[in-house]
């Protein structure tokens, strides 16, 4: 017995001596652990790699090894690489040292790849980029390549309105881009073709994924964003959040006080029995005041499972509008009247309510990510219209309109591992009410009472894998939607509908030597907004009313893309053709052939060309990045004067141009050029011009930033000419967009929420 507890204890130590390990941890200058660090043990004679490891979330790492006389070789992006004499054991701490001389390096030289193709679009690496000094997230996103900045949100070139993901949970307020920084930012994808998970409405989508913050205790921000145009507009708040081993509570409070105006020109042909030309000027001044807050918790149990639930709230303070329409008119060349309307509107909110919660986990192989959504929000807008006329009779226009939204919506995605790739497969359901009721006592327009009941049944799956010459994704999405449209309380078979829909995607992505390969095609829908779908009528004045169409269908699209990368230059193709594209029209109010009532419908169908090229070099400390673009419609629209057809394309340009000074100094300056050209049945007459300038210097080793710019320095604003066959209709808006910008940001123990809710009904939440 002795002997054989004697040759444990010699073969356990022959073992030991064969292999032990190598740990320690790594901190940063200010002793904060550093995850995700390079810890190679090499070689001391030829520097030739043993083992290596990446320092985990807490910082430490562990190597196992046999070898004697090594060194330890630790690296990360932005640090002075240090080598240390391995031992056996605990070395400790590993202090790492900022590197001032090479940072611009990081980001000239392209040590980390600035953008990479994927299955879906293109992910932009920020972190240790001249993109995480740009400001905001707001900031960074408008200097993406193919994003477009449109008036105070963005757009895709040729994709609309993208859904915004942070960390997986869906953006509901864009305020929320400029509360956060560009430093808390890792990368930013940006999906141009969306597979099976996404709503089968969506044609694009921006993923900001924000940098793995660590350490415990409290941790916040404040930021004072001030902007100066015509009137002030000023942005100020608090962002607290508390760790403790897996506890996470976060909560925001903002509050937010913005004005504008707008001052716009319009002119309306209507070529009837008699010929009547309208021009209007109209001038609006908007008020809002709000106290928007968040909060919620997040609990990790371990690495595999987690769960927490988030609470939204807005209270406005102001949304008031005050303004006046005059108006001029002739008929057939004659003075036929002159009109004064004063306008006043003030819209009065409930605490709306918007609850999420979820859960993460990992069971044997299958991934759970579960979400459960309910949102209730109610608006009442209250107008008093007070139209004077010259040559005839006087009138007062009344209006109340509540809007009612409730929405219930659950969503279960499950992932396996399956041959060498990855299954996905999930499922939805959503439940929405809408009351939409409108109101005018003096019956100048029809009072009306609408509900519009939906349910929605989906189910998606979605499967990937890695190829020999590159990756490939297949999905499809079956969405059952059933809807129930009353109008005073009487149920309209017409316009209630059942739809079944199948989407089907396919992503093929290929690498030949340094040129990465695309191509895509993807079925999708596009059903009309709440709002468009109401019987409502607003009136503008006795000449001007505009309304929806109860009737209108859901838009299908066949999309198909192309795209091409090689270093710093990519190029990207989409075509797509659309049925039941809907379309702005114009009729004439039944009894009254002067009165325009605008409102929307369903043309047969239509196509679309979308061509794209993006440069991003390097110079030193200059960085710049242009795109070029044209969109192209090919769509007849019926009128009572033949089809209407777009006939020139729309050109853009696009300009961003970083300079990096120092680590702590940097600048921007941005140009974006809209040229004429047709799109559907508009035309703009004029090209727009968009410049912005930006300096941003850091303090306190990045805990203080002062952001000092200016917007849209040309004042530049946008002339359109619509045309409805015997109506046409020309504006230019002229909108207080010029402003001088100071952002002030302080920010102590900075870390992120862990929160992985992703949502559920994000489709029905937008459509609202």
């Amino acid at each position: 017995m002795k002997r054989l507890i004697l040759l444990s204890l010699m073969c356990l130590m022959a073992i030991a001596s064969v292999a032990q390990d190598i740990s320690g941890r790594v901190i940063n200058e200010q002793a904060q652990p550093m995850p995700f660090a390079n810890v190679v043990l090499v070689n001391h004679t030829d520097s030739a790699f043993i083992a290596g490891v990446v320092t985990k979330d807490d910082g430490t790492f562990s190597i196992n090894s046999n070898k004697q006389d090594c060194l330890l070789k630790v690296s990360s992006v932005g640090y002075i690489t240090r080598c240390i004499n391995a031992q056996q054991g605990n070395v400790g701490d590993i202090r790492m040292l900022p590197d001032t001389q090479t940072l611009g390096e990081v980001v000239v030289k392209g040590q980390m790849p600035t953008h990479k193709m994927t299955t879906e679009g293109v992910l932009t690496t920020v972190e240790n980029t001249l993109l995480s000094k740009a400001g905001t997230a707001n900031d960074v996103l408008q200097q993406l390549p193919g994003v477009q900045k449109k008036d105070d949100g963005i757009e895709v070139f040729g994709k609309g309105t993208p859904l915004i993901y942070i960390n997986g949970r869906r953006m509901r307020n864009k305020a929320e881009l400029d509360q956060m920084t560009s430093e808390s930012i890792k990368s930013v994808e940006l999906i141009t073709n969306p597979g099976a998970k996404y709503d089968a409405q969506v044609e694009s989508v921006i993923l900001i994924k924000t940098r793995r913050q660590q350490g415990e205790g409290w941790s916040g921000d404040l930021q004072s964003h001030y902007r100066q145009g015509y009137n002030p507009d000023l942005d100020f708040g608090l962002n607290l959040n508390y760790r403790y081993k897996g506890l996470d509570v976060f909560y925001s409070v903002w509050y937010n006080d913005n004005q504008f105006r707008n001052r716009d020109l319009i002119t309306l042909n209507v070529s009837a029995d008699t010929l009547w030309h309208i021009d209007e000027h109209s001038n609006f001044d908007v008020h809002n005041r709000s106290v928007y807050s968040t909060a919620g918790v997040n609990y990790t149990f371990d690495d595999q499972h987690s769960m927490g639930f988030r609470y939204e709230t807005r209270g406005w303070l102001k949304q008031k509008t005050t303004g006046s329409f005059i108006a001029d008119v002739a008929a057939d060349g004659v003075f036929y009247d002159h009109l004064d309307n004063d306008l006043e509107q003030e819209i009065t909110s409930n605490m709306p309510h918007t609850l999420n919660a979820y859960y993460n986990g990992l069971v044997g192989k299958t991934s759970i990510d579960f979400n459960t959504d309910y949102m209730f929000h109610k608006d009442r807008t209250s107008q008093f219209n007070n139209e004077v006329s010259q040559e005839r009779v006087s009138r007062t226009v009344t209006n109340t309109n509540t809007v009612r939204n409730q929405l219930w919506a659950s969503k279960l995605v499950l992932s396996w591992p399956l041959w060498k790739g990855n299954l996905q497969a999930g499922t939805e359901y959503d439940l929405t009410n809408r009351n939409d009721d409108c109101v005018n006592p003096e019956q100048v327009v029809p009072t009306s009472f609408t509900e519009q009941r939906e349910r929605n049944y989906i189910f998606f799956a979605e499967y990937s894998r890695p190829l020999p010459f590159g990756q490939i994704r297949i999905g499809f999405r079956n969405e059952n939607v059933n809807t129930k449209y009353y109008t005073q309380g009487i149920y309209q078979p017409e316009q209630s509908r059942t739809y079944h829909h199948f989407f089907p995607t396919v992503a093929l992505m290929a690498k030949l030597g340094k040129v990465q390969l695309m191509a895509n095609y993807a079925a999708k829908i596009q059903r009309p907004y709440y709002w468009m779908l109401s019987s409502n009528v607003s009136y503008v004045n006795r000449f001007t009313w505009e309304s929806g169409n109860p009737l209108l269908q859901p838009t299908v699209r066949n999309e198909m893309g192309l795209m091409a990368m090689y270093k710093w230059a990519r190029l990207a193709i989409d075509y797509k053709h659309t049925t039941d594209e809907i379309v702005n029209v114009a009729e004439t109010v039944p009894g009254s052939e002067e009165t325009t009532i605008i409102t929307r419908a369903n043309v047969h169908h239509s196509d679309g060309l979308r061509a794209m090229l993006t440069l991003s070099p390097r110079f030193g400390l200059y960085q710049p990045s242009l795109t070029v673009g044209v969109m192209k419609d090919w769509i007849k629209i019926p009128s009572l004067v033949g089809d209407l057809s777009p006939k020139n394309p729309i050109g853009i340009i696009q300009s961003n141009n970083n300079f990096q000074f120092s680590p702590t100094l940097t600048a921007s300056a941005n140009l974006q050029i809209v040229t004429k050209g047709d799109q559907q049945n508009m035309t703009l007459t004029r090209a727009g011009y968009v410049a912005d300038i930006s300096v941003t210097k850091t303090f306190l080793n990045n805990r203080l930033s002062v952001k000092l710019g200016g917007r849209n320095l040309f004042d530049s604003q946008q002339h359109i000419n619509i045309r409805y066959g015997l109506r046409t209709l020309y504006q230019e808006n002229h909108r207080d967009s010029r402003k001088l910008e100071l952002v002030v940001r302080y920010n102590f123990n900075a870390t992120n929420s862990k929160y992985k809710g992703t949502g559920a009904g994000n489709d029905e939440k937008s459509r609202f």
